[in-house]
């Protein structure tokens, strides 16, 4: 596996860390997805992309999970300083992120109360698994730049495709309560995002851990590429696990 990794670098060459780790992020990134793409558009009911709010609400519980445990367990000041200015965001009893996208949630038509309880699709369920499997078992530099570059600063350029959208084609004002969730990610994940990639450059100082670093992107792209094809199908088509038929 780190070998594949290694014949990518070389024909990574000349280029820096930094560029190898957006190149990697980019070639998946879920901006990209068609269901963002109809969103965008406007060509998605209010219900399809609430839909998306409560997929996204089981992904963030696990990631919040995830910065926790990274949390506990790395020793550099300055990360765990960072990871705890995150939660600290996110988790703000008094405007947590959660209660943001519950807000959208309920001004689409869905009973707010409803999202935790909600269906957990297959690709989602394989996204927190795989966040789980990568936070225990890889390096904590390697694994930061899964969440910080592979999955969290996704979210900044998904926002930014999202928000015009919410404003010309669903009827939301700006800085209306109900789409705040999307609006201030725009701002908090500029400043997460050159704080997130800072860390990775900074601690992952071999061959070997940029190696896993990339590796890590990479998986994390795709397994967020995956988790936005489960919701698609499901919001688009009411496809939750369709068995192939028999062949003959």
């Amino acid at each position: 596996m780190l070998g594949e990794i290694g014949e990518k670098n070389e024909r990574f060459m000349g280029t820096s860390f930094h560029d190898r780790l957006v190149a990697t992020r980019d070639k998946k990134h879920s901006k990209n997805h068609p269901f963002f793409e109809l969103w965008a558009q406007g060509k998605l009911t209010k219900e399809q992309t609430a839909f998306y709010c409560t997929q996204h609400y089981h992904y963030v519980v696990e990631y919040l999970n995830w910065l926790a445990f990274e949390a506990s367990q790395i020793p550099e000041r300055d990360v765990k300083t960072y990871l705890f200015e995150n939660l600290g965001d996110e988790e703000n009893p008094d405007d947590r992120h959660l209660d943001m996208l519950k807000d959208y949630v309920a001004a689409s038509g869905m009973n707010r109360d409803s999202v935790e309880g909600s269906i957990v699709l297959a690709g989602t369920d394989q996204l927190q698994n795989w966040g789980w499997r990568m936070v225990y078992q890889t390096p904590w530099p390697a694994a930061a730049a899964g969440l910080f570059i592979g999955l969290e600063s996704q979210f900044l350029d998904i926002c930014k495709k999202l928000v015009p959208a919410l404003h010309r084609h669903y009827g939301y004002k700006a800085h209306a309560r109900e789409i705040r969730f999307f609006e201030e990610h725009v701002y908090a994940d500029e400043i997460h995002g050159s704080k997130g990639f800072a860390i990775v450059e900074k601690y992952c100082d071999t061959p070997k851990l940029q190696a896993q670093a990339l590796k890590m992107v990479e998986e994390a792209a795709i397994r967020r590429w995956r988790y936005m094809n489960g919701i698609y199908w499901y919001a688009l088509y009411g496809r939750e696990d369709e068995a192939p038929p028999l062949p003959g």
